[in-house]
């Protein structure tokens, strides 16, 4: 019964299935996103509630991507407005799901990269919105992360290695030491990945003379070095530093523009278009609604007391961890190819 549920000719439907398993997953998703920094429990209620008047959800309102269309965004009973965020991370989550079971198939790679995923949503929008990863993400998914590669090494060791273990080591470089080098390479990923990133604060912190890197920030990476190993972390961390370098230039050029662009504009306007690029230029400056910097030690997001100087960096490796999970070999392969130019010395 179980070869006949996992035949490759299901694939499509199988599909079709991890779409909507994610799209379930993302509105549960939601619940901790929102429940977690507050310190709620994310199970009671167990029905989620209007964020504008408190009235529990029926579940025909409550269906993923479905019912924040039929609604208009709107709630049922008192009107107000639903953040369309809360459709976007079932849609995110339900998309990321199809591709994790699309490109990883019928392996070990795919439950454990789909639990990495679920930890990357979360921690992301969490650290969006309150600048916290909360430790129940972060070091509940490195333990869970260290328990699963355990998990599918005794589970090779008495099996054959080709058919579970290898599968995993071709994602992602979980060692080489036969079934257990998958458990023994996620807890030194784990290790690793905490201080690679502690070590990264450190240089940060002495050259730019303040923290550079936060707490949540090293024992997400710690999260992330459990499920793809030392090597993984590598990758993780170059692309997060490019993501981050080129986004944070991109808000830098956008604020320079429309600074350039309102300050000619009101050089001949009144005093009203003054005040209109005052906010145009703060709403596009990295410190969005905590204006200039002269202000920005009174601005606190979200009542957290955080300084909104810059976007966390806790969002760009949450994007750099699942596009390392997906992509590793064939990066890594690209890698070697045409930057090490393994061909040249008789590599395959």
């Amino acid at each position: 019964m179980t070869q006949l549920f996992l035949s490759p000719d299901l694939f499509p439907l199988h599909l079709v299935v991890a779409f909507l398993f994610g799209a379930m997953m993302g509105s549960f998703f939601n619940v901790c996103i929102y429940r977690m920094p507050l310190g709620q429990s994310v199970n009671r209620p167990r029905r989620s509630f209007c964020p504008s008047c408190g009235t529990m959800i029926a579940w025909y309102d409550n269906i993923p991507i479905v019912s924040y269309w039929i609604l208009g965004g709107l709630c049922r009973h008192c009107g107000g407005r639903i953040s369309p965020r809360y459709w976007l991370v079932e849609l995110l989550t339900a998309l990321l799901f199809l591709a994790v079971f699309w490109i990883h198939g019928y392996t070990a790679a795919t439950p454990m990269f789909l639990v990495l995923t679920a930890i990357l949503i979360i921690s992301t929008f969490t650290d969006l919105d309150h600048w916290i990863i909360p430790d129940r993400i972060s070091l509940g998914g490195t333990a869970l992360g260290i328990a699963a590669a355990a998990a599918v090494s005794a589970i090779a060791a008495t099996a054959r290695w080709a058919d579970i273990g290898r599968s995993l080591y071709v994602s992602v470089p979980f060692g080489r030491m036969g079934a257990w080098g998958i458990a023994a390479n996620s807890l030194v990923g784990a290790v690793f990945g905490y201080l690679l990133l502690w070590a990264v604060g450190v240089v940060g912190t002495f050259v730019f003379r303040k923290d550079a890197m936060g707490m949540g920030d090293m024992k997400l990476f710690a999260c992330i070095g459990a499920f793809l190993g030392w090597q993984g972390c590598l990758w993780v961390l170059a692309l997060a530093s490019f993501l981050g370098a080129t986004i944070g230039l991109s808000l830098i050029a956008a604020q320079w523009i429309v600074a350039k662009t309102c300050r000619a504009a009101s050089s001949m306007a009144p005093q009203s278009t003054k005040s209109a690029c005052d906010r145009a230029e703060a709403a596009a400056s990295p410190l969005g609604a905590a204006g200039t910097q002269s202000d920005q030690s009174q601005a606190k997001p979200h009542g957290k007391g955080r300084q909104l100087h810059h976007l966390p960096f806790g969002p760009y490796i949450a994007i750099a961890g699942y596009i390392v999970a997906l992509f590793y070999r064939p990066m890594s392969d690209w890698l070697m190819r045409h930057v090490f130019l393994l061909d040249l010395f008789g590599g395959k």
